[in-house]
């Protein structure tokens, strides 16, 4: 099972469909979709085949006859939505999301059945949090008994999310005896959206479990910063960035790689110098690589870590701000840090092409951005229409899964470019 994780953004989605139901006297049914066979269509059609099929499968759920609300979507095979309806209601929305899912989807490739399977919790009073492990857990269990069924959250039968977190970390931990067994990486681009030009790929940790499928990054990351093994991993993940990078180097295909790093690994102070000679090795310029934590990791973080942050600096490293409006930074706080690069939340984006108090408030962060001396990149680019309005902001830097999805290396194509709308040609 390969579900979204539990980034804020998606946390506030959830909470505002559970309060606005509540207010409205209606209920809400927390949905999280899989794709059973999801390894196999990766395995002999292509990760972009299977992104293919779980976005059809995302968009028959909004046919489904109630208000559902798309909260995200995992190019890997899961998704998370949220149907709103009348009580009496509730205990028939599994089977009619089952029957609005199944059946073939075409592709340019191939046609697919995917074997769906779906997991259902209610959201009324629950902890968006607690709901959205629950009904993650609820899929999970089902894919492994009975893949293609439907089953309620029960909590008699579920696993407890500490039995869980302690079980992983000791699958962690032996995984990273021989982390190419089961780890590997997914690049994204980042593009010019005057050219289409890739100028950067962030790359992005996968690990495909035995038992569980496909580990969401935010719990591999999360129990790995729990137990120490933040560190032997986030080693595992420069080195094999890097040496992608180095290939393409090698082949005069300049990008940039980003590599997400936790503070946890910058409180060390041989950091820095491991980085050095990671990039030593491999032997790539310091301005190949960029290293990006999020926000509010930024905002929290102590001395131990500015320090690390002024030698990667130093070193001619670049930086950048992950997540940029979800957390609680002001400009003043940003231009104190030495940073490059400043990614602008999915948040900020989501309901541009439909909201205009969403689009005003992305126009006065981007009137904010500009008075300091960093690239901006805006994140979470799901459509034409989006891009097409970030063209008319001015925005130069994208990413999103309209302008290419995470694949593997072998998959990414660095070319390619855009029509006057934003189109991925």
């Amino acid at each position: 099972v390969t579900l979204p994780g539990h980034g804020r953004t998606l946390l506030r989605q959830v909470r505002r469909v559970q309060e606005e139901s509540a207010r409205r006297g209606r209920t809400a049914v927390l949905v999280a979709l899989s794709v059973g066979n999801a390894t196999e269509i990766a395995d002999v059609l292509g990760a972009e085949v299977l992104g293919t099929v779980t976005s059809v499968l995302a968009q028959r759920m909004l046919t489904l006859g109630h208000e559902v609300h798309l909260l995200a979507v995992s190019p890997l095979g899961g998704a998370l939505a949220a149907v709103v309806c009348d009580r009496p209601e509730r205990g028939a929305v599994g089977g009619a999301l089952q029957e609005v899912c199944q059946g073939f989807v075409t592709t340019t490739h191939a046609r697919v059945w995917p074997v769906v399977t779906i997991g259902l919790r209610g959201l009324d009073g629950e902890q968006p949090h607690q709901a959205l492990e629950e009904v993650r857990q609820t899929v999970f269990d089902t894919d492994r008994r009975s893949p293609g069924g439907v089953r309620w959250y029960d909590p008699a039968t579920a696993e407890h999310p500490a039995v869980r977190a302690l079980s992983l970390t000791g699958d962690l931990a032996e995984t990273l005896t021989d982390p190419d067994a089961q780890l590997s990486l997914a690049y994204q681009p980042v593009r010019d959206l005057r050219t289409g030009r890739v100028t950067a790929v962030e790359a992005l940790l996968r690990w495909r479990h035995p038992q569980r499928g496909m580990v969401p990054p935010t719990d591999a990351i999360g129990v790995a910063e729990a137990s120490g093994l933040i560190q032997p991993l986030g080693r595992w993940v420069l080195d094999r960035a890097l040496r992608q990078a180095s290939a393409w180097w090698r082949s005069h295909r300049f990008v940039t790689v980003h590599v997400n790093v936790s503070p946890v690994e910058l409180r060390s102070p041989s950091y820095a110098t491991a980085v050095a000679r990671a990039l030593s090795l491999h032997d790539l310029p310091p301005t190949a690589l960029l290293l990006e934590l999020t926000e509010t990791d930024l905002m929290i973080g102590d001395r131990e870590v500015r320090s690390t942050l002024d030698e990667l600096r130093a070193l001619g490293v670049r930086l950048g701000i992950d997540d940029f409006g979800a957390g609680w930074s002001s400009i003043g706080q940003l231009l104190d840090l030495p940073v490059d690069t400043v990614k602008v939340d999915r948040s900020l984006v989501s309901r541009i092409d439909h909201s205009p108090a969403d689009l005003d408030l992305l126009r006065a962060v981007l009137g904010l951005l500009d008075t300091a001396p960093v690239e901006v990149v805006v994140e979470g680019v799901e459509n034409q229409t989006q891009a097409a309005v970030l063209r008319t902001l001015g925005v130069q830097m994208v990413q999103g899964y309209h302008l290419g999805r995470p694949v593997p290396a072998h998959e990414l194509n660095l070319g390619g470019g855009v029509d006057p709308v934003g189109r991925v040609g």
